[in-house]
């Protein structure tokens, strides 16, 4: 058989499959155009860009609270020189070809390969939004890929893992455990080559291990942001089951039936000891902070797991195997109603009000204008989110803001600096204002406005975005520009 023969046999037999394929790429295509990056995905970039190697791993990542593999990626980027928009292709790439093995290469029936890769994170989260989680389902698919097959891969894998983020990081060491307890299970340390390639794998993974939390561990200087992040002391338990519902299913009776169903899947094929990352990734959540897109990780590693242990095609489908597999597909046709919403809502609006704020200041800083900025009344950000304006401009366009990027050490003096400036009147005042309900209005009595006000300020105009999560809206996220002298033409409200 010619090779152009196979090649019109392969698409003849595997059309939903490339069909598949081509719809995610397509609709990935078409909503990163439409997305307004936030400041999230604007700080590493902003370090990247603007420092040195040395100054990004033995400083500043530190105060990330991260492991620096991504900022290490978006270093080589820039150097490349690829844009702020071009990341974005790049990272829309990477959830293209985790796709492509997901529906290609992984053991699940069609109607799992052909739905997944629509749920919201895989989608969304993990393909639009250019953050280090865009890379966490294309490792994990690969440690999948390669979990039979050789222990230094398996090693690598998870390493690079661990150097995503901390909730990888739990995850990565789950998932070694599970390695390490099959292996001694299997008589693989009994074969005398095995050995030495398991040991060589296991010193590989310690050095990426150390390294990580070489990059990871806060300096002393972050005590005030971690306790900030951290929020009320709330119960380990409460939190560790709150992070395994959160970002599977609405309402949370789903996402404990999913759970449920996985685990009597597991149980089915003696494959309990997989539950080892979820519970990892769980215990390190009730002890640590986590958010939407750490929550998210779940869903790949699901299907890592079932990928992993999915049974022979000899063997028959059980009822504890259907259970799982209804359980899936039941938590996907939620995930697609998410994904759904997130992308028709990011088309037609706002996610982040940056693009239109910087498109709004850039002529005033072409005229050279002093520009400060400040905030309403979020003691944990501050003005954090001014981070998201920076790589629509050349240099740090703040004067009271000593870096390019935002610094989350306890010695900032970001604001303290402004309160010194204001009198010297710098002809405009950016002002960063967050709420958790979108529908709340900025207040115009509050003290920083009156201070302005007092001091000469008008306000001319407001930009915001609007993040989406599940089937709503949970934050809302302003600029407010205030100006010395009144400019007509800006005074639109977005």
């Amino acid at each position: 058989m010619t090779i152009l023969a196979r090649v019109r046999q392969e698409a003849g037999s595997r059309w939903p499959e490339w069909t598949t394929i081509s719809a995610f790429a397509a609709v990935v295509a078409c909503a990163i155009p439409f997305h307004e990056p936030w400041a999230d995905e604007a700080q590493g970039w902003q370090l990247a860009r603007s420092l040195s190697l040395p100054e990004l791993f033995q400083t500043f990542i530190r105060y990330e609270a991260s492991p620096g593999l991504w900022h290490f990626l978006l270093w080589l980027l820039v150097r490349a020189h690829v844009s702020y928009a071009g990341l974005h292709w790049i990272c829309g790439l990477a959830a293209v070809a985790a796709t492509s093995l997901l529906v290609f290469r992984s053991p699940f029936p069609r109607v799992l390969r052909l739905v997944l890769p629509f749920t919201y994170f895989l989608l969304f989260q993990y393909a639009i939004v250019a953050r280090s989680y865009v890379l966490a389902p294309l490792l994990l698919y690969l440690i999948a890929l390669c979990w039979r097959k050789s222990p230094l891969l398996v090693a690598l894998l998870l390493g690079l893992l661990a150097n995503l983020a901390l909730h990888a990081a739990a995850i990565s060491a789950g998932l070694a455990l599970v390695y390490l307890a099959e292996q001694t299970r299997g008589g693989g340390w009994r074969n005398r080559q095995r050995q030495r390639t398991l040991i060589l794998g296991a010193l590989l993974l310690a050095g990426l291990w150390a390294f990580a939390l070489w990059t990871a561990w806060p300096p002393q200087a972050l005590s005030s942001h971690i306790a900030s992040m951290r929020g009320p002391s709330r119960p380990i338990l409460m939190s560790a089951v709150q992070a395994l519902f959160w970002g599977i299913c609405r309402p949370w009776e789903l996402a404990a039936a999913f759970w449920i169903g996985i685990g009597v899947c597991l149980r089915e094929r003696r494959s309990l000891v997989f539950l080892l990352p979820i519970a990892a990734f769980a215990c390190f959540s009730g002890a640590a902070s986590y958010d939407w897109w750490h929550v998210g990780l779940l869903v790949p590693l699901a299907i890592c797991i079932l990928w992993i242990t999915w049974p022979s095609a000899q063997a028959g489908v059980s009822r504890a195997e259907w259970m799982g597999r209804i359980a899936v597909l039941s938590v996907a046709a939620v995930q697609i109603a998410w994904s759904a919403y997130a992308l028709q809502f990011d088309h037609f609006n706002a996610y982040s009000p940056d693009l239109a704020a910087a498109r709004f200041l850039q002529p005033l800083v072409r005229q050279g204008a002093r520009i400060a900025v400040t905030y309403l009344g979020d003691p944990e950000c501050r003005a954090c989110r001014s981070t998201g304006l920076l790589p629509y401009f050349d240099s740090n366009i703040f004067i009271n803001v000593p870096y390019p990027f935002w610094s989350w050490g306890d010695q900032d003096r970001s604001e303290a600096n402004f309160l010194q400036i204001l009198p010297s009147h710098p002809p405009v005042v950016v002002v960063e204002t967050m709420s958790a309900n979108p529908e709340t209005p900025f207040d115009p009595l509050d003290a920083k406005v009156v201070l302005l006000d007092r001091n000469g300020y008008t306000f001319t105009g407001m930009f915001c975005g609007y993040r989406p999560q599940a089937l709503g809206l949970v934050e809302k996220s302003c600029h407010l520009i205030f100006q010395r002298e009144k400019a007509p033409a800006a005074a639109a409200q977005h």
